[in-house]
């Protein structure tokens, strides 16, 4: 191959011209800039301003820009805690609906310990609890109880007691407080003093969704390739699914993917989920769980985009730092799981000691535009293979062909020596050395279907060069069956 000249052949004063060129520095694959996104409610002590786009990185800095107690925070210690290093973790704090409701239970104390013991309650996944004596009444005991309750900065709720009541109050207002688990008991060993009872009702009456849109409004040039949304109001995900939809469309590439959790029996969250139908949001199941929802889906969502930044083919199994699931016989069965998989819902693999990992991940989608039954976009792990084979062969032409100084030949099958000219053979020959990449990775196979189905055209006229592949990706394994031929006896 000729050497290209550094310098014009007009240019004959004695000189020496070296040039570092970083083009070939990288050899082998490039990893995927991956980021986190959380969106939730912060509180009025949070610095941070609301629709506003920030990275965080640390203990204090969440403190001090989200305000203790808050959605946000919980969310983003939640993420932190289930991120490998070098995930980067972004929030857009969100501002509560017009004139929003706040939820709230008014807990019932009663009766008088027989012995001394304890009082517990666990609010989300924290477990509150204070001594009690036999001198206490229910009165003392619910003071006690909500001095206990607000001496907890972290909870996502407020205590006022009125005589034998505790009255809590979420910390911000809209439908997403009436999520917040309440009740006394939740591991084997837990008792309540005896004689002393609690009435505990579900978090309610918090009232008026939020508004994403000023949220996606602060996304534009930025992007996420995993968000958390804690809204599943049918406003709020048609938003970010139209904007999910734009993204992931040739002309903005800026491809994301959404993770909501829904707490719930399997009629509650299948109703739900019959109207959804987006490949680019997965739903993570859950039921008679102890952890808020929200908290929930940033757990997976750190967990997911990890696993993706190592390799998108493989599906996630992490289990879920710090969530606590359903107690035993209290979870789905395996009819409801594979009910809600092929609802478009993701649930989780309970243990025997409560925790959850990931299971099987799908997306919402289930049916084509046409309303026909369509599984082609309703495993997660395809969409993230693709989201990052096209994010690989984009940046490679970027990076190394358009706007570098390439001419276009139609007719020219071999290039000259020296010149940068793109042919229909060395766009093939591009695509061919790429595709081997993905290979020897192990996210694509079957070599030679993929050269016989690839197709390039230069269309000089309009500077562009046209390609049309096939690639072959690999699945995951989920299942696996084995006949035994049995043989009693003699052959």
């Amino acid at each position: 191959m000729a050497i290209s000249n550094l310098m014009s052949l007009n240019f004959l004063v004695p000189f020496v011209a070296g040039k570092i060129d970083f083009s070939r520095a990288i050899r082998g694959m490039r990893g995927m800039p991956r980021r986190l996104l959380l969106v939730g409610h912060k509180l009025a002590a949070g610095s941070l301003a609301v629709n506003t786009l920030t990275t965080i990185s640390n203990e204090p800095d969440a403190i001090a820009r989200l305000g203790e107690g808050s959605m946000l925070l919980a969310m983003w210690r939640d993420a932190k805690a289930n991120a490998d290093l070098g995930l980067p973790i972004d929030v857009i704090a969100i501002a509560e609906g017009g004139s929003a409701v706040k939820a709230t239970s008014a807990v019932v104390v009663a009766g008088t310990p027989t012995v001394g013991g304890e009082v517990m309650m666990y609010i989300g996944d924290e477990r509150i609890s204070t001594g009690v004596t036999t001198a206490d009444t229910s009165a003392t005991i619910a003071t006690k109880l909500g001095n206990a309750i607000n001496a907890a900065a972290k909870l996502p709720v407020t205590a006022s007691v009125a005589a034998s009541t505790v009255t809590l109050t979420a910390r911000w207002g809209g439908p997403s407080g009436n999520d917040i688990s309440l009740r006394s008991t939740y591991y084997p060993d837990d008792a309540l003093a005896l004689g002393v009872t609690l009435t505990i009702p579900a978090m309610a009456a918090g009232a008026v969704i939020p508004d994403v849109t000023p949220v996606i409004v602060a996304m534009n040039l930025y992007r996420a390739t995993e968000i958390v949304n804690p809204f599943t109001d049918s406003t709020n995900m048609v938003l970010f699914e139209t904007e999910l939809a734009a993204r992931w469309l040739q002309n903005n590439m800026q491809d994301a993917m959404v993770v909501t959790s829904m707490r719930g029996t399997e009629a509650t969250i299948t109703t739900w989920l019959n109207t959804r139908n987006s490949p680019h949001v997965h739903t993570i199941c859950t039921t008679n769980d102890i952890t808020n929802p929200w908290e929930t889906a940033s757990m997976a969502g750190a967990a997911i985009e990890s696993s993706a930044a190592i390799d998108p083919a493989v599906g996630p199994t992490a289990k879920l730092v710090g969530y606590k699931g359903p107690t035993q016989g209290n979870g789905f069965l395996v009819d409801s799981i594979n009910n809600l998989l092929v609802k478009g819902g993701s649930p989780l693999n309970i243990a025997a000691d409560y925790t959850g990992s990931l299971f099987r991940m799908v997306t919402n989608y289930k049916t084509s535009p046409g309303g026909a039954p369509d599984r082609s976009m309703a495993e997660m792990c395809w969409l993230k293979t693709m989201s990052y084979y096209r994010w690989y062969r984009v940046t490679e032409f970027q990076n190394k062909y358009n706007n570098a100084g390439y001419k276009l030949a139609q007719y020219v099958t071999q290039p000259i020596p020296g010149q940068k000219i793109m042919t229909v053979d060395l766009a093939k020959e591009i695509m061919v050395g790429l595709y081997k990449l993905f290979c020897d990775a192990g996210l694509c196979q079957n070599m030679p279907y993929y050269i016989s189905t690839l197709n390039a055209e230069i269309d000089a006229p309009n500077g562009k060069l046209k390609i049309m592949d096939e690639p072959v990706i690999l699945t995951q394994h989920y299942q696996t069956e084995i006949t035994s031929n049995v043989v009693a006896g003699q052959v």
